[in-house]
């Protein structure tokens, strides 16, 4: 005797090589994410000052800094780590005026956070760098940001 599935053989293959180009995609998706992983900085203005609480990023690396204004005025963020031809995203705050402050000034709200994306470009030097940030309309809302140099290489000899 006999015994089928209860999909016959042509139907079952279509299937099978559908689901398995679905999973390829996903492993190449993942792939593609662990090979560009998001460095993120996070910085707390309370009390009239900024503080690092943590994080670091790396040249030519995805970064993500993340600006939460827990006080109760707005506050300004710029930073030496923006370059004039640097594209940056803006989510939940907005961009200061140009003018005189140059076009990476932008403004958090009390309560709310702002967060910028960008990728820093490869730094000629090979070494690693703090850049100053600051409040623009505050002098004591400042403080520094660490980005490692990385080669792509690993281990040491």
């Amino acid at each position: 005797m006999k015994i089928r599935g209860f999909l016959p053989k042509p139907v079952f293959v279509h299937v099978s090589l559908g689901v398995g180009a679905l999973l390829g995609l996903g492993m190449v998706t993942l792939a593609a994410d662990a090979a560009q992983p998001t460095s993120k900085i996070e910085i707390v203005i309370k009390g009239g000052e900024a503080k690092l609480v943590r994080g670091a990023t790396l040249n030519g690396v995805p970064t993500e800094v993340s600006v939460r204004n827990d006080d109760t005025v707005t506050h300004g963020f710029a930073s030496s780590i923006f370059s004039d031809k640097m594209e940056v995203k803006v989510e939940g705050g907005s961009v200061a005026e140009k003018g005189k402050l140059g076009p990476h000034v932008y403004r958090v709200d009390p309560g709310r956070t702002l967060v910028l994306k960008f990728t820093l470009p490869d730094q000629p030097g090979g070494e690693s760098r703090t850049y100053a940030f600051w409040c623009d309309m505050h002098r004591a809302v400042k403080g520094e940001m660490l980005v490692v140099e990385y080669s792509g290489e690993t281990g040491g000899g």
